[in-house]
């Protein structure tokens, strides 16, 4: 097994836009930045870039509706606004009822986990005023002067091919610059699901790589796909640090365009509605898994309900992505508004364009499939939803795919009849 140290230092360089991670876990400051070849960015006054601006005019946008800025212990900035003026005519709307009491730990014999837990809920907490939500600001000073569709797209505005495989439109595996798969998927009509992803902090070898654990559900009935996901992703360009983060995203139009009610990152663009006043889009958790160590997870869940589609974490309902969305000239019927007829779970690597040979980067904890407990990471007790009034069944992903065998896989168990019901092990080091 190669030791992330020698993943670290043993593979090629930094492309003339990207920063090379010089330790899992830590920030890049403008010093490692120099250090690496790279100026310290652009600020304002100075010719700012265009994802500067377009971060800076939501700030604005935001701004009236701001009641308190607040900050986290690792250094976000939260703005908190009423909830109910997220939404025009001021009526948010209501979650599905709980129709069971979170229970977060599957009564496995030998393998056992913690819940991660996020920022805002841990004790001593600076948390804004009774009927506000948190608004994760963009750390202007962080972001990488890029173009802005590449900022705001899931497949980074590459104008990559895309094509279907395990029922998931992707961007097709290539050297220098794809993004890599291990993941399952089964065509259902369904009206959400979810389970349970394992927790880790992966080495991302440069800004511009990401790692993700995820789920989705999409709907392509009038030929064009249209998705709602979920998950922990760790990117540094998005967000600024060498962490995993919780993510949302949707797009209404196969990934082609990204921009308000069109698609896009978390509240990176407008779409979603902020419910819970303490888990937000964006938010990170601690601590996370660690190999041959503790193992700690996040429930997530999807589910459609009352013309939403809304998000659950580890027994909370974030908010949610308004049906209408996904409508647009097309009947309610044939929309991602109305059911997904596809659901998945995978991990997904982007190996950047801007960085020759293939990457690095880990999936999971940089550990294969075949490692098992404490080393893999892992999807456990998948299920989809069957009906509208929440019905839940086992979810049924196959045998799995995964794009580069040798650089990540995935080891499918649905059906298991045991406490895990269906799951799988994924995971890999890439190159190294």
């Amino acid at each position: 097994m190669t030791t992330t140290e020698d993943r670290r230092h043993g593979h090629g360089g930094p492309g003339e836009d990207v920063l090379r991670n010089p330790e899992s876990g830590q920030d890049v400051t403008p010093a490692q930045a120099a250090r690496h070849g790279k100026p310290e960015r652009v600020g304002p006054g100075h010719g700012e870039p265009a994802i500067v601006e377009y971060f800076r005019r939501r700030q604005a946008k935001l701004a009236p509706s701001v009641v308190a800025t607040t900050r986290t212990a690792s250094g976000q900035t939260l703005d908190w606004v009423p909830a109910e003026s997220q939404v025009a005519g001021g009526r948010i709307a209501s979650p599905p009822p709980l129709k069971e009491p979170f229970a977060p730990i599957a009564a496995h014999a030998t393998r056992r986990e913690h819940v991660a837990v996020f920022e805002l809920e841990q004790d001593g907490a600076e948390v804004g005023p009774a009927g506000t939500v948190p608004i994760l600001r963009k750390d202007l000073s962080k972001l990488r002067d890029t173009p802005l569709r590449r900022h705001l797209s899931k497949h980074r505005g590459s104008g990559r091919q895309l094509a279907v495989r395990g029922g998931m439109m992707i961007a097709l595996p290539e050297e220098d610059g794809s993004h890599r798969y291990a993941s399952t998927g089964q065509s259902t009509i369904c009206f959400g699901g979810g389970g349970y992803l394992s927790a880790f902090d992966p080495y991302t070898e440069t800004s511009d790589d990401f790692s993700l654990l995820q789920i989705g559900l999409s709907n392509d009935d009038t030929g064009t796909l249209q998705t709602v996901e979920a998950g922990w992703q760790e990117m540094q360009d998005i967000y600024g640090d060498w962490a995993p983060h919780l993510f949302t995203f949707y797009t209404t139009n196969g990934y082609s365009e990204e921009g308000d009610d069109k698609g896009g990152y978390n509240q990176d663009v407008d779409g979603w509605v902020q419910y819970d006043s303490q888990v937000y889009p964006g938010a990170t958790s601690s601590p996370n898994s660690t190999p041959g160590g503790d193992q700690y997870v996040l429930q997530i869940k999807y589910q459609w309900y009352n013309d939403n589609w809304w998000l659950m974490c580890n027994g909370r309902w974030l908010g949610y992505y308004p049906s209408k969305l996904f409508m647009g000239d097309q009947s309610v019927f044939s929309t991602l508004g109305d059911h997904a007829n596809w659901i998945g779970f995978w991990g997904e690597v982007f190996d950047s364009d801007d960085v020759s040979g293939a990457t690095t980067t880990d999936m999971g904890s940089g550990y294969f499939a075949e490692a098992g407990w404490t080393y893999s990471a892992y999807l456990r007790n998948l299920q989809r939803q069957t009906d509208r009034s929440g019905a839940m069944a086992d979810y049924d992903g196959g045998s799995g795919w995964a794009s580069d065998p040798s650089m990540y896989d995935i080891q499918t168990h649905m059906n298991s009849g045991g406490t895990w019901g269906s799951y799988a092990w994924l995971g890999g080091p890439g190159s190294g």
